[in-house]
């Protein structure tokens, strides 16, 4: 019930703020979620909690689409955690809107620095733009990123991170 909300908010909004690079929902909306292994929610995101953290910058394209390469702002996502108080899980299970997911393993955050992206070449994500948020892996820093394993991690829509 309650992403059905949030997906509807977001994409009744998105068309309007495009065009004014203004984030295409509330700026206090609840955008991501970050649960304990027995469900207990441990921090709840906003854009501008987001936002308010060391921004990082890297260059990918959406694996397995025919979207040119972009530039991705966001925050690292061991920084996020961390901004929390939240230590790194062995593992977490990334969530999008749409319930698809994929495990993202500690060694990942501690190699490549995976970013909580909220934007692409300088716009907002909007929900059929890949957002609110994706994680965005570093593809074009490491050549060894392009396989099956990390493009199933680079999750659209990212609305939950499970620690595990």
């Amino acid at each position: 019930m309650l992403r059905q909300l949030i997906v509807g908010l977001v994409i009744a909004l998105s068309p309007l703020s495009a065009l004014a690079d203004e984030p295409p929902y509330p700026e206090d909306m609840a955008l991501l979620r970050i649960v304990d292994p027995h469900g207990q929610v441990l921090a709840t995101l906003t854009l501008s909690d987001i936002e308010g953290l060391p921004k990082r910058e890297i260059a990918g394209s959406i694996p397995d689409t025919a979207d040119p390469e972009a530039r991705w702002s966001g925050v690292s996502m061991k920084v996020l955690l961390e901004s929390r108080a939240i230590v790194l899980p062995d593992r977490m299970r990334a969530v999008g809107l749409d319930d698809y997911s994929d495990v993202i393993p500690r060694s990942d955050l501690e190699q490549y620095d995976p970013v909580v992206a909220y934007r692409r070449d300088g716009r907002y994500l909007t929900v059929d733009g890949y957002g609110p948020l994706v994680v965005m892996y570093p593809y074009s820093e490491y050549p060894e990123l392009h396989e099956r394993t990390y493009y199933s991690r680079t999750v659209w829509q990212l609305s939950e991170l499970q620690l595990q």
